[in-house]
């Protein structure tokens, strides 16, 4: 049991195969929820065409790095770690082909650990990108209108084109003008 400031924090997998591969169950559960919170932010619209602040921009940014640290570091780290001990113990000891008349050269459990992480970074790399591109694609809310101006009927300050006259801003503001009357 590893000792933090003197306390004792058990190991709340049971013992066996989760035991062993407790870091690895951990740290990809954690990668699986937060993947599952970015798709669920990402299906929902913006809620205005402003641009973000600088602490959500930052707080993004720090999620991202977690994200990715976890997809090309630690999950696959603690796959090699986990399939080099035992209960796997697949070292350059132990074979999945051994050279015979048909196949000159032999393919240990060693190198298909590693493909398993070629296989990781492929999947993850997929991912990332599909993750990406949905965040660039999503949708922004539509703003509130009034019912008058929608269905073209005469407002007050103009009539039915006067929504066509109306000036906003690249951020969504309506513009300002100091018209001479």
């Amino acid at each position: 049991m590893p000792h933090v400031l003197g306390l004792e924090i058990p190991n709340i997998l049971p013992s066996g195969n989760a035991r062993a591969a407790g870091r690895l169950i951990w740290f990809t559960a954690i990668f699986v929820i937060m993947t599952v919170g970015a798709i669920i932010v990402m299906r929902r619209p913006k809620q205005s065409a402003e641009p973000a602040t600088w602490a959500a921009t930052i707080l993004g940014a720090l999620g991202v790095w977690v994200w990715l640290t976890l997809a090309y570091a630690i999950i696959p780290h603690e796959w090699l770690t986990f399939a080099g001990k035992p209960p796997l113990n697949w070292g350059k000891d132990t074979f999945i082909l051994r050279e015979n008349g048909l196949v000159p050269f032999e393919i240990n459990r060693e190198a298909l650990a590693h493909a398993v992480v070629s296989g990781m970074y492929v999947g993850m790399l997929v991912l990332n990108v599909t993750l990406f591109v949905m965040w660039q694609k999503r949708k922004v809310a539509e703003p509130a209108t009034d019912a008058a101006d929608d269905d073209g009927a005469a407002s007050a300050t103009g009539g039915p084109l006067s929504r066509l006259r109306r000036r906003t801003s690249a951020y969504g503001r309506p513009v300002t003008t100091s018209e001479a009357t």
